[in-house]
């Protein structure tokens, strides 16, 4: 079974967590047989860099198995491979959310169509050879992106100087295209024993996610 795990570091990013997170992926990947692919050049310089994800389409084609992991993210050395509850004709992931918080989903057919009002969290998603659509690149532009979404701060939706959600092209992509194609879909750590075992780090302060990363793995080290 060919097996990748890709994990975006474009700009030499936040080389002090990095240093952290990455011997847990590393690890992971050593321990149940992945290769790594490590996208560290820009391919769609039109997106946020957050959307270079969407490589994942064209690197991870002749794969039975692609993870995305965030760069930013802590593997548990215990966490289990994904490939022995992974189900062929679902994707899988760590964190959701109601799409319709972030987009006008009342605009795009596929949402409506779809109806399960799920939004994609990109930290950790899984997907198989059936279900690789996921990764589809959008033919819709950033612009696109950017009109159909909501802003951060609902109070201020009819001010254009507030920022709105189009800047996490990333997950608008994923959870678009799980909704075009009626993907199904799991979670990664359903069960309560699981949760702990794959930590985000990432806050938007680095001193917070230095702190949590640090703190994470001296926990592990004493169980």
């Amino acid at each position: 079974m060919r097996k990748l795990i890709h994990v975006v570091n474009i700009n030499n990013f936040f080389p002090e967590l990095f240093a952290l997170t990455y011997p847990t992926i590393r690890s992971y990947a050593e321990r149940n047989e992945y290769m790594i692919n490590m996208i560290t050049e820009r391919k769609f310089p039109d997106y946020p860099i957050n959307y270079e994800k969407m490589q994942v389409y064209e690197d991870g084609k002749n794969a039975e198995v692609n993870i995305l992991c965030d760069a930013d993210m802590l593997i548990h050395p215990e966490f289990p491979d994904v490939t022995q509850f992974l189900k062929r004709d679902s994707i899988s992931f760590n964190d959701n959310y109601n799409i319709s918080w972030k987009y006008h989903v009342d605009r795009i057919r596929y949402f409506m169509r779809d109806g399960r009002d799920v939004g994609i969290a990109t930290n950790f998603v899984v997907s198989s050879d059936w279900t690789h659509d996921v990764w589809e690149p959008l033919s819709l532009s950033q612009k696109d992106i950017e009109d159909l979404a909501k802003k951060e701060n609902t109070e201020s939706e009819n001010d254009p100087s507030q920022r709105g959600w189009g800047h996490y092209a990333d997950e608008f992509a994923l959870s678009y295209n799980m909704a075009k194609y009626g993907l199904k879909y799991t979670g990664v750590t359903w069960e309560d024993w699981m949760r702990p075992w794959l930590v985000h780090t990432g806050t938007g302060d680095k001193n917070e996610a230095l702190q949590i990363a640090r703190q994470t793995l001296e926990q592990w080290s004493k169980l």
